[in-house]
């Protein structure tokens, strides 16, 4: 039988569960080494010179999906801080979309602050608690969600998928005896969003859940918001490498990231059709099949180490073609802000 332990507890025994900064310190002497080698403490900015800091922090949503060819992306438009639901519904009009969308930070990471939005009144009562600038897309409701990991080389033009991480949403099941709070107390994966949930559904909470009845508690793919990340790198083949080196191939200055994408079904994903990309990321992405909580730390270190090296031979063919770090100087003002403007909006 196999031991079930209090959230607490499993969080400790499973590493997707750590503090980012506990499951990446046994790699930061790496991260020195690399960094000595390239004579810069800033020599990732050179990997995606298109992007701001290469993609670390501070990455202007907006901006990197106007570059993708249009078919592969979700209608939207970006939403200057302070502006109503009135300008906004106005936008989702002349952009022929309608409810539900979503609603995230334009610069932010990790799902914070991304709501999908069902009516006006919703979207009146998310505008009340919003600071920044925001991106407003089309809810795309396509049956599988992935993470896939493509790089490029600048001088040698070889390229790559290196990881591909599947989706498991948040759900409970009913069995005919539990209350639906009951069953999201007894999810691991909600225990951090039960007071959220209980708001979210007050409705619901105390009803018993019938047997065969199924709830998606969240629409939205992040790992803390409960997803489950599970290895899908059995799907990399030379189809799926020629799916995406056609979508990347008008990315001027982006040669390393993860693409985090919405799909019908498999087939259509090997023949690059009825994809949406929702975002990109730069040097910030991590190759989070690792999350699978049957993956080993052992093998999970491995590969956050060849991510790493990655982006430091990326930046040192672009370092050959003339792209110079950003002085460190300013990376490091730059994470100051970022950190305090965080901390600010939370």
């Amino acid at each position: 039988m196999k031991m079930k332990f209090p959230f607490f507890l499993s969080k400790w025994f499973h590493f997707e569960y750590w503090p980012f900064w506990i499951f990446y310190l046994p790699v930061l002497g790496y991260g020195v080494y690399l960094a000595l080698k390239a004579g810069s403490f800033a020599y990732f900015t050179a990997t995606n010179p298109n992007m701001k800091f290469g993609g670390a922090f501070g990455i202007d949503k907006m901006k990197i999906l106007t570059m993708i060819d249009k078919k592969y992306t979700p209608k939207g438009f970006l939403s200057k801080k302070g502006e109503n639901s009135t300008g906004i519904l106005e936008k989702m009009e002349n952009h022929e979309f309608d409810f539900p969308i979503v609603c995230k930070p334009n610069v932010g990471e990790r799902g914070i602050g991304v709501e999908k939005i069902d009516s006006i009144s919703d979207l009146d009562l998310f505008l009340q608690t919003q600071k920044d600038d925001l991106l407003i897309q089309e809810f795309v409701d396509y049956r599988i969600e992935l993470g896939i990991f493509y790089h490029r080389f600048p001088i040698s033009l070889n390229d790559g998928i290196t990881s591909v991480v599947r989706k498991e949403f948040l759900r409970i099941s009913g069995n005919g005896k539990s209350k639906f709070g009951d069953l999201v107390k007894e999810n691991v994966r909600a225990n951090n969003r039960i007071s959220y949930l209980k708001k979210k559904y007050k409705s619901k909470w105390n009803q018993i859940i019938p047997s065969g009845i199924t709830y998606k508690l969240e629409p939205i793919g992040n790992h803390n918001r409960g997803t489950k990340f599970l290895d899908g790198t059995e799907l990399i083949n030379e189809e799926l490498v020629a799916v995406f080196r056609k979508i990347a191939e008008p990315l001027t200055g982006y040669y390393y990231g993860r693409f985090d994408l919405k799909v019908n079904s498999l087939d259509d994903l090997y023949e690059g059709k009825n994809i949406k990309i929702i975002e990109l990321n730069g040097t910030n992405s991590e190759p989070a099949h690792i999350y699978d909580p049957d993956y080993s730390i052992f093998k999970a270190y491995k590969e956050i180490i060849k991510h790493m090296r990655l982006i430091f031979d990326i930046s040192q063919e672009n370092r050959k073609l003339g792209v110079k770090p950003e002085a460190f100087r300013i990376v490091f003002k730059g994470v100051l802000q970022h950190i305090f403007s965080r901390k600010t909006n939370v």
